[in-house]
């Protein structure tokens, strides 16, 4: 990227206590739209007026104290100052009740970020992943949402991943689609062709509106793998919003990445530990420069069943490598092996 790109056609730089702070707020306000790292993941410079929105939209997300689990048989966090952070990530459908338990969530991420933050990972999870799930024995994982709450989530996928989970994260994901018109809409690039409701999903490249994507994440009918590919076009809409949050053109509109913001904001519900202090942090700690610095992967599996009913089944040799290189900081050497 040149001097041009970062700075508008303007080639001598800003000052370099200007070019810190305007870098600090663009994370500050990326960080919100964190569910597809993206937005933890791209440099260069951002609007000091920005600030101010920033501020709004990370106090418009919730913060719940019992998210994370409580018991002590669970892995220890990697030893050392620079650390990685895991990140569990929930979706749900509809909005957050007050009960957490009663969600319908849809989908499990795992956002891993090594401890050199120069990159960033999506692990996205099967939703009928026949897991372990502690004190109710094998089920979907899924399931432990329903079972109890957040925090048996975290301690499935604790169990699971072999890695300690730093904080939990409740994202709704009509709050993310309800962002895509507020951004003049989303382009995605679709393998299965689809028609349903009256919309018409071709392969190649899509371009989807709010309630078209809506309709796009939801369909199962005519995709050879309805559950996973089903969730890969959940992951492909999350992640063509975010492209859209940090994309050169929305960062000249103030005004229409404001209003993202505060569609997006409410849209969240974090553990309590993740404040506003800690994803500032974490935003202004990232040493990525591009957006191909983060990866989604997906869990490995094989397919199976039990009783007739469909499940994913681990893929336990590969599901080792997983752990190891969630646990060594050799993510991405995984991801590159399994493209």
């Amino acid at each position: 990227m040149t001097d041009e790109n970062l700075f508008d056609g303007n080639t001598t730089p800003p000052p370099a206590s200007t070019r810190k702070q305007r870098l600090r707020d663009r994370w500050l306000l990326l960080s919100i739209a964190g569910v597809v790292a993206v937005a933890l993941a791209i440099g260069g410079v951002f609007l000091t007026s920005f600030g101010k929105t920033t501020a709004e939209a990370l106090d418009s997300v919730q913060r719940d104290p019992n998210m994370m689990p409580v018991n002590e048989d669970r892995p220890q966090p990697a030893p050392g100052d620079d650390t990685p952070l895991n990140v569990a990530f929930m979706v749900t459908h509809g909005d957050i009740p007050e009960e957490h338990g009663d969600a319908d969530v849809v989908k499990l991420m795992l956002m891993h970020v090594p401890a050199d933050r120069e990159a960033a990972y999506l692990v996205s999870l099967p939703s009928n992943y026949w897991v372990d799930i502690p004190g109710h024995g094998n089920d979907e994982i899924i399931k432990s949402y329903a079972e109890g709450g957040a925090p048996l989530t975290v301690e499935t996928m604790e169990k699971l991943l072999d890695v300690r989970v730093d904080h939990a994260a409740l994202v709704t994901l009509e709050g993310m689609i309800d962002v895509i018109d507020t951004v003049g809409g989303i382009t995605v690039e679709n393998k299965h062709a689809t028609e349903s409701n009256g919309f018409s999903y071709p392969v190649g490249p899509v371009s989807l509106s709010g309630k078209s994507a809506t309709n796009y994440v939801q369909e199962r009918d005519g995709l050879p793998d309805p559950e996973a590919d089903r969730a890969e076009r959940q992951q492909a809409v999350l992640s063509a919003v975010a492209g859209k949050l940090i994309s050169k053109d929305l960062l000249t509109k103030p005004g229409v990445l404001g209003d993202a913001m505060k569609i997006l904001g409410p849209s969240f519900t974090v553990d309590s530990e993740l404040d506003n202090d800690k994803i500032v942090s974490l935003g202004t700690s990232m040493r990525v420069t591009s957006g191909d610095a983060v990866t989604a992967v997906m869990a490995p599996e094989a397919e199976g069943s039990t009783d007739k009913q469909a499940y994913a089944e681990l893929d336990e040799t590969k599901l080792a490598e997983l752990q190891k290189a969630l646990r060594t900081g050799t993510m991405d050497k995984y991801a590159a092996d399994n493209a």
